[in-house]
């Protein structure tokens, strides 16, 4: 299932910000290594043992509930990681 970009008003940064970062993320099999890199080492930072779950979810088309199936994490968890990913951006 596709997932469309939608504001998420807990997080404390522009619109266009948040977009550029989704889109970015959602793109990541086709960025450069170098910003692959970067994403990574983000959610390794972010994510600390949840971090394969931030990727997935931020790169793919997983939906949460999938995500938290998968690896074991609350939507709780992942919602907090998910913002804490974006502020730190």
């Amino acid at each position: 299932m596709r997932r469309d970009f939608k504001r998420l008003p807990s997080v404390k940064i522009s619109y266009d910000r948040q977009g550029m970062i989704f889109f970015t993320c959602r793109n990541f099999r086709n960025l450069p290594e170098r910003e692959k890199r970067r994403i990574r080492a983000l959610c390794d930072r972010v994510g600390g043992e949840n971090a394969d779950a931030l990727l997935a979810f931020m790169t793919t088309d997983i939906s949460w509930q999938q995500t938290c199936a998968e690896y074991y994490i609350s939507e709780r968890t992942l919602v907090r990681l998910r913002k804490a990913f974006y502020e730190s951006w």
